[in-house]
């Protein structure tokens, strides 16, 4: 079965110290990698996936040139243009303007995503069977790879440290429930745990990736 994904790409970045860096466009999702946009390389591992028939890039009033980027890239793709309110609200925003049913979300901010983890997050959601699940990885990752996350939250059962990488899926007549029953992955991947929040994230990617 194949799902509708959504890029996530109306953030704020506030986050980020553009002062530091000389860019076109002081938008996060089009810092340069690779010859690419930020933006694009988790694109391309999306258009790729082979569960993945539908996607979906969510803008806003704060990612003006991210969305003019996007329109003259011509792919498959719908953009849809948010309130900006948060993640959240936006998300819930989307999913019942679209009618969506199953969707998986991603941030639009880790550059080294490959289709074939999207591709293995889907079909470990459909083994699990709950209406939503999200990915996280362990702190020790992160530590091995001498990376500091923003946001770290303590397991329920033991004492690991965890960490969301950006990408969730949801079954779109949960969205508007209270409480979801959830499914957590912790993920291996390391690739999932080079997210571009700040100037030192992306220094240090752009240094050790992109030479």
């Amino acid at each position: 079965m194949q799902i509708a994904a959504i890029i996530m790409a109306g953030g704020k970045s506030s986050r980020f110290d553009f002062t530091k860096i000389e860019i076109e466009y002081q938008e996060k999702l089009l810092l340069p990698l690779g010859g690419k946009y930020l933006i694009e390389h988790v694109i391309d591992a999306i258009l790729a996936s082979k569960r993945i028939n539908k996607l979906i890039i969510a803008v806003s009033s704060f990612t003006p040139h991210t969305k003019s980027i996007i329109k003259t890239l011509n792919l498959p793709i719908e953009l849809i243009e948010t309130p900006g309110a948060g993640y959240h609200s936006d998300l819930k925003f989307i999913i019942k303007k679209l009618k969506l049913g199953i969707t998986m979300t991603v941030v639009a901010d880790i550059p080294l995503i490959k289709p074939d983890i999207l591709d293995e997050i889907i079909n470990i959601y459909f083994i699990l069977n709950k209406p939503a699940l999200t990915v996280m990885a362990d702190m020790r990752l992160f530590n091995q790879h001498g990376l500091t996350p923003t946001i770290v939250f303590p397991s329920e059962n033991d004492q690991k440290k965890l960490i969301p990488v950006g990408i969730n899926i949801i079954k779109g007549d949960a969205i508007d429930q209270q409480e979801l029953d959830q499914a957590i992955l912790i993920s291996e991947r390391i690739e999932l745990i080079y997210n571009i929040n700040t100037i030192n994230d992306y220094l240090k990617l752009k240094k050790k990736i992109w030479k």
